[in-house]
């Protein structure tokens, strides 16, 4: 039995093979959008952590898209390029910040407990364990002395300004010194009350800089050698009487223990 083959007319002259498939870079693009987003993630302190993976992924993928123009696979080489150009700053940026979280580790050890040291100028500085009020105690570059604590005040300022308690305030005059070479930041929101029972208690630094003048305990900039009069305010429960404050330099540093209980 004869099998029957269909038979195709020729193709004539008006015939056109279908074009090839356009290049295409995903990778590269990917690359670009990874790389976008960890270079502005990685601005961001703290959460910028997760710029690291971002940044990595975007190498690898905006690499990969390279190799892809270079060999005629894909034509969207100014975009793979600006997204590892984005990637590469990223990195960058994430390193610096993570040598110098990793300075500011070694660098604010606060002074052992039982020990004493002097600070610039023949300042003596207590032992932490035994500090109270008057004493000057150090951490980092930082030493604080607490000069007064005032205690159940209901409300702070006059006029639209007040500001009422939740409990009561607390009000923690201290003096800040920076021993160091360079220009540092006191920053009263680093600060932590505590009271019998252990519990620590923030600073309102809102509080103390639209109702107390001259409070220096927001945002204040110290240049070394020069000392600040700050008020740290802090909002506890009514009737409660704090036993210490803990005092830091930087958010990362040791603290330092003055005792208030006397």
């Amino acid at each position: 039995m004869t099998q029957y083959m269909p038979q195709y007319p020729p193709v004539g002259p008006g015939y056109y093979a279908p074009p090839p498939p356009p290049p295409q870079n995903g990778l590269g693009t990917a690359g670009f959008v990874l790389g976008l987003l960890g270079l502005l993630f990685s601005f961001i302190p703290l959460i910028g952590v997760i710029a690291w993976p971002l940044v990595l992924l975007a190498l690898v993928f905006a690499g990969i898209g390279l190799s892809k123009v270079r060999s005629g696979r894909a034509t969207n080489k100014g975009l793979t390029i600006a997204g590892l150009v984005c990637a590469v700053i990223g990195l960058l940026i994430c390193i610096l910040y993570a040598a110098a979280f990793s300075a500011a580790l070694s660098t604010t050890s606060p002074t052992p407990l039982g020990t004493s040291a002097q600070a610039p100028g023949g300042v003596q500085i207590a032992p932490a364990a035994s500090a109270g009020i008057g004493d000057t105690v150090q951490d980092g570059f930082f030493t604080f002395t607490v000069t007064d604590v005032k205690t159940g005040i209901q409300a702070l300022g006059e006029s639209f300004l007040r500001t009422e308690a939740q409990g009561s305030y607390v009000l923690v005059d201290v003096t800040v010194t920076n021993t160091g070479t360079e220009a540092a930041t006191f920053l009263g929101g680093n600060q932590t009350l505590l009271d019998a029972q252990g519990r620590e208690f923030e600073a309102d630094s809102s509080a103390a800089l639209m109702n107390v003048p001259d409070s220096e305990s927001f945002f204040t900039e110290i240049n070394p050698g020069n000392s600040v009069d700050g008020v740290l305010v802090f909002d506890v429960p009514e009737g409660l009487s704090p036993t210490a404050i803990e005092l830091h330099e930087s958010m990362f540093s040791g603290g330092a223990l003055v005792s208030l209980a006397g």
